[in-house]
């Protein structure tokens, strides 16, 4: 298939699977350029009304923002790469209320069509609403690494849920840039098991070693990417 530029356009097949699947946090090749004509939020009415009701939705399922992105990310994998962005929220908004129990599994087919649920709603899932405000939070442990600290990115973390590590950065050495207190770690907190609070670096990376096929020569700028310490290890 095709898209209106010529560019190919990839199948979930196509994608190895790593750190995480179609969805990758640090994005897929194979796509062409990304347009970027402007910088709105919104390009149309159905858009604000799904985010709006996507975050209603959240709230009344009892859901936390990585679970809410977990949902989204659980989507079939040849769909994500089909369906604009705000539909894969307001599916997801559709995917917390059956989950959070707050509706049956038909319930919304069958408001569709007019007629009345069979089913009884049932909370089927390990998400937890979010608690105090923010996302920064204290770590029981001091930080284990560093600025000017080297540190390699892990490549035995596979995990089959929600992961912020993105796929390009898997087993490469960077330095620590800046230590950048403690949050909530998304991974743990996306599956009901607790906020479990780490710390996350800005690890700079030479662009050459992740891409050397767009640096043959070695030179190139410098890429930070925010990482938390379960993703990293001592070289």
């Amino acid at each position: 298939m095709s898209d209106a530029a010529g560019q190919t356009n990839r199948t979930a097949e196509s994608f190895p699977a790593k750190a995480s699947g179609v969805h990758d946090l640090g994005g897929k090749t194979g796509f062409g350029p990304v347009p970027a004509d402007d910088d709105a939020i919104f390009h149309a009415d159905w858009e604000r009304r799904a985010f709006a009701v996507s975050q209603l939705a959240q709230i009344a399922a009892g859901f936390n923002t990585d679970a809410f992105r977990h949902g989204v990310e659980r989507e079939d994998p040849d769909l994500y790469l089909r369906i604009p962005y705000f539909d894969k929220w307001i599916r997801n908004g559709e995917r917390m209320l059956v989950e959070g129990g707050v509706l049956a599994p038909d319930e919304v087919s069958a408001r569709m069509n007019g007629s009345e649920s069979t089913g009884q709603p049932s909370r089927t899932t390990d998400a937890t609403p979010h608690g105090e405000r923010g996302v920064r939070r204290p770590a029981e442990q001091p930080a284990v690494y560093a600025t000017g600290d080297q540190v390699r990115v892990r490549t035995d973390r596979t995990p089959t849920g929600h992961t912020r590590l993105p796929n390009y950065v898997l087993g490469h050495t960077g330095v620590v840039e800046r230590v950048n207190e403690s949050w909530i770690f998304p991974d743990t907190h996306a599956h009901g098991q607790g906020e479990d609070p780490t710390w996350v670096y800005a690890v700079r990376f030479n662009a050459a070693d992740l891409w050397p096929d767009d640096h043959p020569t070695g030179q190139g700028h410098t890429v930070l990417v925010d990482l938390y310490e379960p993703y990293l290890e001592t070289p």
